[in-house]
């Protein structure tokens, strides 16, 4: 899967769809469409993930399942609304596509998607799961979480500061500053720290989204 196109009209919620998506499926080239009319500008070929709001501008939410289920008969199709509608349900459901509902919290989508997709490239009991040295950032599809340490000095390379700033502030020496950054690249998959900085920064997103922001608390200097 390379291609993901995503139908909404309203860009911050184009963005958290893209999030969810690619969380699940990381690497996919997105693009936006926001209407009926440029989504029929798209070749199908081209598209491997369909990514669809029931209510468009100019077109109600039947006719945007039957128009995006025919057009993308051979792409995975998921569709989202804040209707509750059993017709509506029914109608997405025998076409074959997932449908989710803009009510539902951010991990009931990630579980739905990822059973839809037949991926788990996230882990969502990664709290249940973790011991007394693991943190809860996980770049999605790694096999490990950062530990707390590595963590912390995530966090503060992610203030822009230097090795010896934050050997510091942690109160350890540059060289395992240097040691945990290293591992942290590893876990992370990158290769620099510009990378590690954005992959850091996607994966506490996550984090926080999925366990909230208090879950984070361990990325404080003074955490366990």
């Amino acid at each position: 899967m390379k291609n993901l196109l995503i139908l909404e009209d309203h860009p911050t919620s184009a963005m958290v769809v893209e999030e969810i998506i690619t969380a699940v499926v990381p690497g996919l080239t997105t693009r936006v469409v926001e209407s009926v009319e440029q989504l029929q500008q798209i070749e199908p070929a081209d598209v491997d993930l369909v990514v669809s709001d029931l209510v468009l501008p100019n077109s109600k939410p039947a006719e945007v399942i039957d128009m995006v289920s025919q057009r993308f008969s051979s792409s995975l199709r998921i569709f989202f609304t804040a209707l509750g509608d059993a017709k509506i349900e029914r109608q997405v459901a025998d076409s074959g596509a997932l449908l989710l509902s803009k009510s539902q919290h951010y991990k009931e989508l990630m579980v739905q998607v990822q059973s839809f997709l037949k991926r788990d490239s996230v882990n969502l009991n990664s709290i249940s799961q973790r011991n007394e040295f693991q943190s809860l950032i996980q770049m999605p599809g790694s096999p490990k979480p950062l530990t707390i340490k590595q963590a912390q000095v995530m966090e503060q390379v992610s203030l822009g500061r230097t090795g010896k700033e934050i050997a510091k502030i942690l109160g350890m020496s540059p060289d395992t500053v240097n040691a945990h950054i290293k591992e942290a690249f590893g876990r992370l998959g990158v290769q620099n720290r510009g990378e590690a900085v954005s992959n850091y920064s996607v994966a506490r997103k996550l984090a926080a989204r999925l366990h909230g922001e208090a879950a984070l608390a361990h990325l404080q200097p003074n955490a366990d």
